[in-house]
């Protein structure tokens, strides 16, 4: 269903590897959201599907990438020197993993990205397309 259509009449594609994230202390994307769980300078792991990445020129060399797992979206911010050292990861990867810090203003939470990872190996024969601006 994913790759034909971008969506999943069943699960979401990252359910399918939820286990193996838990064991690796990745927290779902609506994990992001509680304070208590994830307060401001946390350090944490998040992981998804690429949904869109975008490195407008006004904003001085950061990209920004939205990733949706099977529970809501986690919006990362990768410095333009970080990204240059996972820059084939934060180019390329369909599904991927981010570690990083919490920042919060008011109800919009960021992760502040210090290491990408792809997993797309974890998902064998699907097949996903981001919607990429620059």
């Amino acid at each position: 269903d994913y790759r034909s259509t971008g969506l999943s009449l069943k699960a979401h594609p990252v359910s399918m590897i939820r286990e193996h994230l838990d064991a690796r202390g990745v927290i779902s994307a609506a994990s992001l959201r509680s304070e208590s769980a994830c307060p401001q300078g946390a350090v944490v792991s998040v992981a998804g599907l690429v949904l869109c990445r975008q490195r407008p020129g006004t904003a001085s060399g950061v990209t920004f990438i939205t990733l949706e797992d099977e529970t809501a979206i986690a919006n990362l911010i990768i410095w333009r020197d970080t990204f240059e050292r996972f820059r084939r990861v934060g180019r390329l990867a369909s599904l991927m993993l981010a570690r990083g810090t919490i920042e919060r203003a008011g109800e919009v939470v960021h992760v502040h990205v210090r290491e990408l990872e792809s997993l797309d190996d974890r998902l064998e024969g699907l097949s996903t397309r981001s919607r990429d601006f620059h």
